[in-house]
């Protein structure tokens, strides 16, 4: 049996400097990405898990940093950014351009600003996605080490709109701990794949709740959901994010401020940028290095099939490829020594499923259920 995927020959573009001088060459869109060091998408396979609470916490979080971070409300249909913000200004214009909003040291933009809480949105896709081209292409962002898009849920038109408009850097995929939500978002992580766009890790939100008057901790929406999936199917977990009333006012009076730092879902939030501003890090370094992607992968009973952009065709070795998996679980992080012995690899193993894993690797999964390694493109060139 042959499993096959089509990598696309147009990669979305990684820019390589947010200092790019604008040039008149440059499309308005093109202009306003080039001075953006990272646009990253959050996301979600449905409603109802926080995605909007964790866009603007992590917003306001990478501000407090020092970072210059803009959010856009690219949630058409729903737009919670501005009272997340407490920002209801309407925007202003300036040389034809719109000027984003200001709070909490986080420039955003969203359609809650440009009609009322009274008003519903009854557009098609091609509407919605016209608008988010605006707001990409004619809002003055501005030099920013962020852009986070806070995405709808689901994976319609406003979600492939992006992904073929922005250079988005990663995706941070946002589900909540039970079965149904998690089976929900990983369609939305298949649709990331599909695009090429990298996912830097999954957020659990709502992952547990700790009593304030006895200290102990429940799980009212199951436990680790989110945190389990993510290891079976070797995506960064970034952390889970405990419930917190305090979260939900800040929300509501738009004061990000409001959730104490002393508090878990606070130092939850923390841990998670820093761990977010390392994975940009390494997948900025590892895109750097890979120079050249596979146009197609396939494989036959004994091998795993590359064809590369010239039409060369690699053929690897089935078994040696699974016994040079990189892996935590297959090489000590230690000694660097190799931890799997080849013998203990079945001679008829095979590739059951291929993962792109944004542009610079492969994620490949194994008839003997082991799935976490990512081989990069680099290292599969070099065998």
């Amino acid at each position: 049996m042959v499993y096959s995927i089509a990598m696309s020959k147009e990669l979305p573009r990684y820019q390589s400097s947010p200092q790019a001088k604008q040039t008149p060459s440059l499309s308005p869109l093109d202009q306003n990405l080039a001075r953006i060091k990272h646009v990253v998408a959050v996301s979600s396979g449905k409603g109802g898990v926080g995605k909007s609470t964790v866009s603007t916490q992590l917003s306001v979080a990478l501000a407090k940093k020092g970072y210059k971070v803009g959010l856009l409300d690219a949630d058409v249909y729903g737009p919670s950014i501005p009272k997340m913000l407490a920002g209801f200004s309407q925007p202003e214009q300036k040389d034809g351009k719109i000027l984003p909003i200001h709070r909490h040291g986080v420039s955003f933009m969203s359609m809650g600003l440009l009609t009322d809480d009274q008003t519903p949105v009854i557009w098609r896709g091609p509407m919605a996605t016209k608008l988010i081209q605006q707001f990409l292409a004619n809002v003055e962002w501005g030099e920013l080490d962020y852009l986070l898009i806070d995405l709808p849920p689901g994976t319609g038109d406003v979600q492939l709109t992006l992904t073929q408009l922005a250079s988005l850097r990663g995706a941070v995929v946002v589900t909540s701990p039970q079965q149904v939500a998690v089976g929900i978002t990983m369609r939305g992580i298949r649709m990331f794949d599909e695009v090429r766009v990298p996912i830097l890790g999954l957020i659990e939100n709502m992952s547990g709740f700790v009593c304030p008057h006895c200290d102990q901790e429940s799980h009212p929406f199951s436990k680790d959901g989110g945190k389990a999936h993510a290891q079976q199917y070797g995506i960064p977990y970034l952390g889970g994010i405990p419930i917190d009333a305090k979260l939900a006012q800040a929300g509501d009076e738009g004061n990000p401020f409001l959730l104490g730092e002393d508090r878990p879902a606070a130092k939850a939030i923390s841990n998670i940028v820093d761990q977010l501003e390392k994975t940009l890090k390494e997948i900025e370094d590892k895109t750097l290095e890979n120079t050249m992607s596979p146009k197609e992968i396939s494989s036959d009973d004994d091998h795993v099939i590359l064809t590369w952009p010239d039409d060369h065709v690699s053929k690897i070795n089935s078994r040696e490829l699974r016994y040079q998996c990189p892996c935590a679980q297959c090489v000590s992080e230690d000694t660097g020594q190799r931890i799997i012995r080849k013998e203990d690899i079945s001679e008829h193993i095979k590739p059951v499923g291929f993962r792109p894993v944004g542009r610079y690797g492969l994620q490949i999964s194994w008839s003997d259920h082991h799935s976490t390694g990512i081989y990069t493109f680099n290292q599969l060139a070099k065998m």
